[in-house]
């Protein structure tokens, strides 16, 4: 993507990933993708909502929470080891239109056919009023009443919005259009988006940390079914 402090020119980046293999011999070629940007504006005021100020946007919830929840999946997931294997994988220039997501999707390491669902973090940060958006329950038959046992499970349990399609602007849209399920997690935006406020002193770990408690449930969820999930395209 071009470099954001020197307009005309264009600067090499990366996505960055992780494979964990499965357990299971039969279920190990089929892939749980768990993703987030990594990239932010920092000194750009492309796309910043506070263009005179000249301090760093840092991007605490946007999206290093999403970033912080791939870590602690796979941290998570590497001791229960499921049957399926899992790609962790931090996308870049998704602030400049997918990007990074879109590369993957089309350069992917692993045969498309072979990913089963996608679960994509975007601002997980900053949960209020226990209000999670969890969008893409619509991309496949099974994952809204999956959404909603795992729910039953966190305590106290989630106020969850969302539903829907795949499509959005974040980097599970990538792979809904090649007829990947997706489940996309955002605890909802707020003034301090695309500012230099966007910091660490308010982020709501303890949200976050519950967040990723449901995510958790819910790749275990997938990993234990008997058949893959029913894909469904929105017309």
């Amino acid at each position: 993507p071009p470099a954001h402090a020197v307009p005309g020119v264009s600067l090499p980046t990366q996505n960055v990933f992780a494979v964990l293999n499965g357990r299971d011999p039969a279920l190990r070629g089929e892939y749980v993708v768990v993703g987030a940007h990594f990239d932010h504006l920092g000194s750009s005021t492309e796309g910043a909502l506070d263009p005179d100020s000249r301090a760093l946007r840092l991007g605490a919830d946007d999206n290093a929470s999403g970033t912080a929840a791939v870590m602690q999946l796979a941290r998570m997931l590497s001791v229960s080891r499921p049957k399926h294997s899992v790609i962790f994988v931090n996308f870049s220039g998704e602030e400049e239109g997918l990007l990074g997501s879109q590369y993957f999707v089309d350069n992917s390491p692993v045969p498309l056919d072979s990913i089963v669902a996608m679960l994509n973090f975007d601002m997980v940060g900053r949960l209020r009023d226990q209000r999670l958006f969890v969008y893409g329950t619509g991309t496949a038959t099974e994952l809204a009443s999956m959404v909603d046992s795992a729910n039953l499970r966190i305590l106290p349990a989630f106020n969850i919005q969302g539903g829907g399609d795949g499509f959005g602007a974040s980097d599970h849209s990538s792979f809904y259009t090649k007829n990947i399920p997706v489940l996309h997690f955002f605890t909802d935006s707020h003034e301090d988006y695309h500012r230099a406020t966007d910091d660490v002193e308010k982020i709501n770990s303890g949200g976050e940390a519950r967040v990723v408690d449901l995510a958790l449930r819910m790749t275990q969820a997938i990993d234990a079914r008997a058949a893959r999930l029913t894909f469904v395209r929105s017309e």
